[in-house]
């Protein structure tokens, strides 16, 4: 199968990995984290030993232990058989998350689609009707030819955007760049450095109104005391609108971390 990105988090079943590691040595447990790790990342090792000793220096030394972990497919790589299984079903659980977004998406705006070409078309006889009911202007040279009265059939209002031009294909990404640019200049926010957006924002983003929500929050994030740690973006998601009613400008107390907790858990 073509090899697909996935989630920068992996299962970790901690009970099955003791079980098969029970007997290893610390550097032997450690040098087989480090592989899962990149076979998870990229989706496959490479075959040759020295090529390993440039992701895992030192892995020869313990190569005879995890060779059979990581037996040699079809296609020349080494791969983890059941780290693969995983991988393959948090692919395909990952695409098939993005469809179901981009399919939500194109139902939400199909919607309002005729309400915003709507607005367009019921302007049109307003134009229409203040030209028609407008008189000529003045003209004192008698020579000069007087500027033309519209017709009653001639159409004086044209609207020049396209049919499609409400959220256009990219929208998202727009939008998401501009959140960004915003949220890594924001006192007591936590920089976002991936390239891309956490899950979930298409659909908070095309929520009316929330971005007008989240860019009021995010004014007001520097003067929220309570956060005395920068505020991971995926929390700040969750905290938008608490935010905006006041809650978190006080500082952490002894006691008040304790006794009350943003919604979520203790940050």
């Amino acid at each position: 199968m073509a090899r697909s990105s996935v989630d920068h988090y992996m299962p970790f079943f901690g009970r099955d990995f003791y079980a098969s590691t029970a007997m290893w040595t610390a550097e032997e447990v450690g040098h087989y984290i480090r592989l899962l790790v990149i076979q998870w990342d990229s989706g496959s090792l490479p075959a040759d030993l020295s090529r390993l000793e440039l992701v895992s220096p030192g892995v020869g030394r313990v190569w005879e232990i995890l060779e059979p972990k990581f037996p040699i497919g079809d296609d020349g790589l080494r791969r983890n058989e059941r780290m693969e299984q995983h991988r393959e079903k948090a692919c395909e659980l990952r695409e098939a998350r993005s469809e179901a977004g981009r399919n939500g998406n194109e139902r939400r705006w199909a919607d309002r689609k005729p309400i915003a070409n709507g607005s367009q078309t019921d302007r049109k006889p307003i134009a229409n009707g203040i030209a028609k009911t407008s008189p000529p202007n003045p003209n004192p040279n008698p020579n000069q030819n007087p500027s033309p009265t519209p017709s009653p059939n001639e159409e004086t209002h044209t609207h020049t955007g396209g049919e499609n031009d409400f959220r256009e294909p990219g929208w998202a990404a727009d939008e998401w760049g501009r959140f960004a640019a915003s949220w890594n200049a924001t006192q007591r926010a936590e920089p976002w450095t991936h390239l891309t957006p956490p899950d979930g924002w298409v659909d908070l983003a095309g929520t009316p109104g929330w971005l007008q929500r989240a860019s009021e929050a995010m004014a007001m994030l520097p003067s929220r005391e309570y956060f005395d740690r920068p505020l991971p973006v995926t929390r700040f998601f969750q905290f938008v609108d608490r935010i905006r009613a006041g809650e978190f400008a006080d500082p952490k107390g002894p006691h008040r971390a304790r006794s009350r907790q943003p919604a979520g858990g203790n940050l």
